[in-house]
C-alpha cells in the first residue's frame, strides 16, 4: 500500500470515527434531555401536588378556624345577660345554619316557632321555601350561610303565643346586631341577601320600602349586599307567582355577581 492510499484510508477512518463520535453524542444528549424533561415533568407534577395539598390544608384550617370562631360566638350569644334579660324575647337561642366557607349569606330578622323548636334559622315554612329557592340557583342549603339579626324568637304577650311570631323591634335588634355583624366579619362573605324589609333596615339601615331597594346592589363595610322579599312575605302574598318573580330576579342578581352559571331556564323562569 502507497503512501497516498495510507493517507486515504486513515483519513476514511477519521471522517468514520468522528460521524461515529457525532452520533454517540447526539445520543447521549437526547437521552439526557429525555431524563430532564422527565423529571422536570415529575417535578412539576408534585408541585402541582403539593400546591393543591397545601391549598387544601389552608382551607381546612381556615374552615376549622371559622368554625371555632362562631362557636364562640354563639357561646357569648347564649351567656348575654344583658340580651337574655331582655324581656320581649323568649329563652332559646337560635344562631346560625350552614357552610362558613360560602360566598353567599341569608340574612333574616328573628327566629319563628319551628325555628325556636329545632335551634336553627329557617326551618318552618318560609326556610322551605327559601331551600327551594336555594336549590333553583343550582345549589343547597349546605353551600349558604343563613342567619338573623335577633338570635331569641320574639315574645307575644306573656310568651303563651302557640305558632304565631311577631318582627323584633328596633330595640331587640339594636342589642342583637353586633353578633351578626361578628358573623358578617367571620364568614366575609362575597355577598350578604337580606330578607325583608326589617333585615334591611336592622343591617343596612334602609327604611325605603323593599320594592325600592331590590334590583340593586347595595354595601355594608365593603361587602356588597342586595335586598329581597322575605319567604314570609311570598306565602301570604296576595299575587304570589308576580312576587315569587321578583325574588328570582334578585336572585339572577346575585349568581351573576358570584359568577356562578347560569342556564337559559334558570333565566326564563317565571317568563
Amino acid at each position: 500500500m502507497n503512501n497516498t492510499t495510507q493517507q486515504n484510508e486513515k483519513k476514511r477512518n477519521v471522517v468514520s470515527s468522528l460521524h461515529l463520535l457525532k452520533e454517540h453524542l447526539s445520543q447521549s444528549k437526547l437521552r439526557s434531555l429525555s431524563i430532564n424533561s422527565e423529571s422536570l415533568s415529575k417535578l412539576k407534577s408534585f408541585k402541582k401536588r403539593l400546591s393543591h395539598s397545601n391549598r387544601a390544608i389552608n382551607s381546612s384550617s381556615s374552615q376549622d378556624d371559622k368554625n371555632k370562631r362562631i362557636k364562640d360566638l354563639e357561646f357569648t350569644a347564649k351567656n348575654d345577660n344583658e340580651l337574655r334579660n331582655v324581656d320581649s324575647l323568649r329563652d332559646t337561642l337560635v344562631f346560625s345554619d350552614g357552610n362558613v366557607e360560602s360566598e353567599l349569606m341569608f340574612i333574616g330578622e328573628a327566629p319563628g316557632y319551628e325555628e325556636e323548636k329545632l335551634k336553627k334559622p329557617f326551618v318552618g315554612p318560609s326556610g322551605q321555601l327559601l331551600d327551594k329557592i336555594i336549590s333553583a340557583m343550582g345549589i343547597s342549603r349546605n353551600d349558604v350561610y343563613i342567619s338573623n339579626i335577633v338570635k331569641y324568637r320574639p315574645k307575644i304577650g306573656d310568651g303563651h303565643q302557640g305558632h304565631s311570631n311577631r318582627k323584633p323591634s328596633s330595640e331587640e335588634m339594636s342589642l342583637s346586631i353586633k353578633y351578626i355583624l361578628n358573623e358578617i366579619e367571620i364568614i366575609k362573605p362575597k355577598l350578604i341577601v337580606t330578607l325583608g324589609g326589617t333585615a334591611t333596615k336592622g343591617l343596612l339601615k334602609l327604611d325605603q320600602p323593599i320594592s325600592s331597594l331590590r334590583g340593586k346592589i347595595h354595601e355594608l363595610n365593603n361587602i356588597k349586599a342586595i335586598v329581597t322579599y322575605h319567604p314570609s312575605y311570598l306565602l301570604r302574598s296576595n299575587n304570589p307567582n308576580q312576587d315569587k318573580r321578583l325574588v328570582w330576579e334578585d336572585m339572577l342578581i346575585a349568581m351573576d355577581f358570584l359568577k356562578m352559571s347560569i342556564s337559559q331556564k334558570q333565566r326564563n323562569y317565571f317568563k
